[in-house]
């Protein structure tokens, strides 16, 4: 576990064992993916939870960011275009990942399936059980059980994107590379 401080903010990133910890298999399984997306490839919360399979290339394992789940006052979660020219990006995934998001797909299409009419399916990889976009507050929820139960050292959801770019740097990638990847 390390600790940088950058203009007064504490930015925090855990260690390839504290993932582990919290990567386990656990009663959380459901939001599991949302945090393998973020350690693994650095994207945003919003970008996540903008995710649609459209916007996976199993094939090429690529990642095209194109959206964002963001809060527009009196509307409430929509999906919105990006911020930034350079925050629309491609992301390789490994086969790991990819292999990970096709289960997350089967879990879904089976959820779809016992639901049937009453799931909304708008495509999203991260979702309810019935098919609506994930309120990014349920999210911190989660993530703050599973620190809890694994044990780790309390960070920011913000800070797995910090952890990614540490992974990165340490493995030798380019800064230029690392900062067109986190976009």
């Amino acid at each position: 576990n390390s600790t940088l401080i950058l203009n007064t903010a504490e930015i925090k990133i855990w260690s390839l064992q504290n993932i582990y910890l919290f990567l386990a298999p656990r009663k959380e399984k459901w939001h599991l993916m949302t945090f393998m997306l973020a350690i693994y490839t650095g994207m945003r919360r919003g970008e996540i939870l903008g995710l649609k399979w459209s916007d996976i290339d199993f094939n090429k394992k690529v990642i095209h960011v194109n959206r964002s789940l963001a809060y527009l006052p009196g509307k409430g979660y929509v999906l919105s275009t990006l911020k930034t020219k350079n925050a629309k990006r491609i992301i390789p995934i490994s086969n790991h990942l990819a292999s990970a998001l096709l289960s997350q797909r089967n879990q879904q299409l089976e959820w779809k399936k016992r639901l049937g009419a009453l799931y909304e399916d708008h495509d999203l990889v991260i979702c309810t059980r019935t098919g609506t976009m994930q309120d990014p507050q349920n999210i911190l929820r989660a993530m703050k059980r599973i620190i809890e139960a694994a044990d780790v050292p309390a960070i920011r959801f913000h800070d797995l994107r910090h952890t990614h770019a540490s992974i990165l740097i340490s493995e030798g990638v380019d800064l230029v590379k690392v900062s067109k990847r986190l976009g």
